[in-house]
């Protein structure tokens, strides 16, 4: 299956469901398309261990591979509590649950439609 059919949208979503599949706590997708600058949609979710949260991270960066993408970028470091891999039309946010609440992404986007049904 090539993924070049996808939007970004589209992407988004599967990497919800991948992240779900990985046990991953609390998906949403922020759509900031009309807010950021810098990219479409944040999802971003929460991993209660450093093990669980690089699972995630290695989930979507297999798969995502397989359909042809690469992130852009990766940052953050195990244990640090946030992981992210920008795939410039959607950022990923992998949270510890402490890491989460601190930042408070949603809040400072709580214009943005959310979506938690994938």
């Amino acid at each position: 299956m090539g993924g070049d059919g996808l939007d970004s949208k589209e992407k988004a979503f599967l990497v919800a469901r991948l992240i779900i599949s990985k046990k991953g706590d609390d998906v949403v997708i922020l759509d900031v398309t009309n807010i950021s600058g810098i990219t479409d949609f944040f999802v971003i979710c929460t991993g209660s261990s450093p093990t669980q949260r690089k699972a995630i991270q290695r989930v979507i960066e297999e798969e995502m591979d397989k359909l042809g993408f690469k992130p852009r970028g990766i940052e953050g470091k195990e244990g640090s509590g946030w992981l992210l891999l920008d795939y410039n039309d959607f950022i990923v946010h992998i949270f510890s649950p402490k890491a989460r609440d601190f930042y408070k992404i949603e809040e400072l986007y709580q214009k943005a439609p959310q979506y938690r049904e994938f």
